[in-house]
């Protein structure tokens, strides 16, 4: 995503607009804008003749001619973290992990294309093809261009993938650069095109590679064929004035993708989960992933076990491989007070972060909370990579409003746009302008010259940075833990337009701010199933009460969706969700899950066990005599002991932990259902049923309590999320 292309969507509105030629690319389409992308000339990499003798690159990045000007010049002094950090960026720019459903009209148009195409050659067969291509999906061809910024600590670049789930932000510092003139300040974005990919491939480590950024244009001569005259005048002006090379472009891009964009940027400053990890223990978490496939029907979640003053555990379903961190001896355990087992989906995802291994020193992980977004942010000498996951492949409307509601209420005007009503969003801007600073030393800048009456407390600062990221002012680095002023376009946003999703969801909130407008609600928790939501959804201005039910899977998506409302029973779901089942996933937020009124309640545990080896037949035994003549006397060596610095001649070594099949997982399920207390214990296939039933509610929610404790002495983790 550009911010030229966020510009546009901003100056649709704008009284001024050019009265030139050339196209406002400001059209309205039904799946969104289609913006108008000025740049000087295309980025490149280049490699002159006069360069080849001294074996140099030069990377040129033409920022955008509408923004104000950027500059950045200097040398590279590590081509390959330079190349392996922009190729990710590009990884993460151009994914997309949807599910593409088989089209058949599709496939009869490609076997009408092979029919029409049998008798030409190769060549003219693919360009028909990606004629037509591009013809009807010129989407695929599509990629967003990345946001860059020059700050005081070095250049930083934000993309957002094609589908909406993945967000990137790439640091390159000043140690990485030599440089001889200072730079120009500032943000704006670049032209990311696939001819830069190409370029940056094939820089090496024997090369001397630049970096130039900047709005310096190509100079063309252009000249014609003097027409037959005598008159010197007109011969002088057949020759025409060099000119600068525009490059336009124009993508239709949905406001989703602005929206998607702050809010993921923005819920990093969140209350988070942060534990550290070995480079080591990523590669096998995403070895055994590249080894296992996805099984059908089965889960496909990464657990991360989190136990007080232990090493997290990240452990891959439904495979049950345990990975953990043994390499580093500065490995740093968790430090929360209670032990915590957080589910998270998406993990193909890391795949992306692979080009980066070979040059990260830490990894650290910031978890939100079961089925939340997860940032995993690579360091090493002279960068760092923050790569953001959302945990679901597109934006439903399931998670979307599960992930908006973590959120402060988005503000309805921008700071820049309304001086008087954001006194205090103002001056922190202005600070962030001058110098980039964590949470504290802002707010001692911003305490300073106020009075002892008028202090600016840190919460109060941490809700008006928080308001500023929402608006496309403020950006947060997750690895140095500093915000940074970074306006996402030169004019401010219009917020009314990022407010909701659609019309019904903005009815939805209007419903339940109401009193009495979400009735009868009750809340159901499923074992191995989810959660069961019902409620009546009553319409003052309908004059009538709607039965809405909603089913959640253990993953937050909706599994099953009934309403009693006219749009559900004419149309089903095909025409969009109704106002009323948002409305009741908007309640089940708000509703209060630690209430015991209604005798209801159920937990999931689960515990790490040894697993049980099949019993095999008796083998014919072995005379000591025997044994020594086929087994080698010397121990085994075991990595993991070695890591951990013990001498090898150790014989009692530990087997390594990191064995994908020594340990499997053993899931409990406790439901308390009025007088019923139900007891579901499953490992692997296997399961076992305990059902007791007692005199009185309170018996029963008394020995509910009891069983969890019990459990939890035994070691077992109440699996949920922050």
């Amino acid at each position: 995503m550009t911010n030229n292309q966020v510009d546009n969507l901003i100056e649709q509105d704008a009284s001024t607009i050019s009265q030139d030629d050339t196209p406002t690319g400001n059209d309205k389409t039904s799946d969104g804008m289609i913006m108008t992308l000025n740049y000087a000339a295309p980025s490149h990499v280049s490699l002159s003749a006069d360069q080849q003798s001294t074996h140099s690159r030069h990377v040129a990045l033409f920022t955008q001619l509408d923004r104000d000007a950027v500059s950045f010049h200097g040398t590279v002094k590590d081509p390959l973290v330079f190349r392996d950090s922009l190729l990710a960026l590009f990884d993460v720019v151009s994914s997309d992990y949807r599910y593409v459903p088989k089209d058949r009209a599709a496939y009869a148009v490609f076997m009408q294309m092979r029919r029409a195409s049998r008798h030409k050659n190769l060549f003219s067969a693919q360009r028909d093809y990606f004629t037509w291509l591009f013809d009807n999906d010129p989407l695929a061809f599509c990629l967003l261009d990345p946001i860059i910024q020059v700050h005081q600590t070095g250049v930083s670049f934000e993309v957002f993938s094609r589908d909406e789930g993945c967000y990137a932000q790439l640091t390159l510092q000043h140690d990485l650069f030599e440089t001889d003139a200072a730079p120009v300040l500032g943000t704006t974005s670049i032209d990311y095109s696939s001819a830069l990919f190409d370029g940056i491939e094939q820089i090496r480590d024997h090369q001397t590679t630049t970096l130039d950024i900047g709005q310096e244009a190509v100079h063309l001569q252009r000249s014609e064929l003097p027409k037959p005259s005598t008159d010197t005048s007109d011969a002088a002006s057949t020759e025409s004035a060099p000119t600068n090379e525009v490059i336009e472009k124009r993508i239709n891009v949905p406001k989703s993708w602005i929206r998607a964009l702050l809010q993921v940027q923005s819920a990093g400053q969140l209350a988070h989960e942060r534990i550290d990890l070995d480079p080591i223990a990523l590669y096998n978490v995403l070895f055994e992933l590249r080894m296992h496939a996805d099984i059908k029907g089965k889960r496909r979640g990464l657990l991360i076990e989190l136990i007080p003053q232990q090493l997290p555990v990240i452990i891959l379903e439904p495979f049950d491989i345990a990975v953990t961190s043994q390499v580093s001896r500065q490995q740093t355990p968790y430090q929360g007070q209670k032990a915590k087992l957080i589910r998270l989906w998406g993990r193909r995802r890391l795949s992306l972060l692979k080009r980066l291994l070979p040059h990260t020193d830490t990894v650290s992980v910031s978890l939100l909370g079961q089925g939340m977004p997860s940032y995993w942010t690579l360091t090493g000498k002279g960068f760092h990579f923050t790569f953001a996951m959302t945990g679901f492949s597109q934006a439903n409307w399931s998670q979307s409003l599960n992930f908006d509601l973590l959120l402060p209420t988005r503000p309805q005007q921008n700071a820049l746009k309304n001086e008087s009503h954001n006194d205090d969003v103002l001056p922190l801007i202005q600070a962030l302008a001058e110098q980039p600073s964590r949470i504290d030393a802002l707010t001692e800048r911003l305490s300073a010259p106020r009075t002892s009456d008028h202090l600016m407390t840190t919460s109060h600062v941490r809700q008006q940075l928080l308001s500023g990221a929402q608006q496309g002012l403020i950006r947060y680095d997750m690895a140095n833990q500093s915000y940074y002023y970074r306006p996402l376009t030169q004019t401010p946003l219009d917020m009314a337009q990022f407010a909701h999703h659609n019309e019904a969801e903005k009815q939805a909130f209007d419903l339940v701010s109401r009193e009495d407008s979400v009735q009868n609600l009750n809340v159901q928790t499923m074992p191995m199933q989810g959660v069961s939501i019902s409620a009546d959804i009553h319409v003052k201005e309908d004059r009538r009460t709607y039965q809405s039910q909603l089913q959640l899977g253990e993953d937050g998506l909706v599994s099953r969706a009934v309403c009693s409302c006219p749009q559900y029973l004419q149309h089903r779901l095909s025409q969009g969700i109704c106002t009323h089942l948002i409305a009741l996933r908007l309640s089940y937020h708000q509703y209060d899950h630690t209430q015991t009124n209604s005798w209801h309640d159920t937990r999931t545990l689960s515990k790490r066990v040894p697993k049980v080896q099949p019993k095999k037949k008796a083998k014919p035994s072995f005379t000591k005599e025997t044994a020594q003549s086929i087994l080698p006397t010397s121990n085994i060596l075991d990595l993991s002991t070695l890591a951990q610095g013990l001498p090898l001649d150790d014989t009692h070594a530990k087997p390594s932990s990191n064995n994908s099949t020594a340990h499997t997982v053993r899931y409990v399920y406790l439901t308390c259902d009025h007088k019923k207390l139900l007891i579901e214990q499953v490992i692997d296939d296997d399961s076992t049923r305990q059902q007791f039933v007692f005199n009185q509610p309170a018996d029963a929610h008394a020995a509910f309590l009891q069983h969890i404790a019990r459990f939890e002495a035994k070691g077992f983790i109440e699996n949920k999320g922050v």
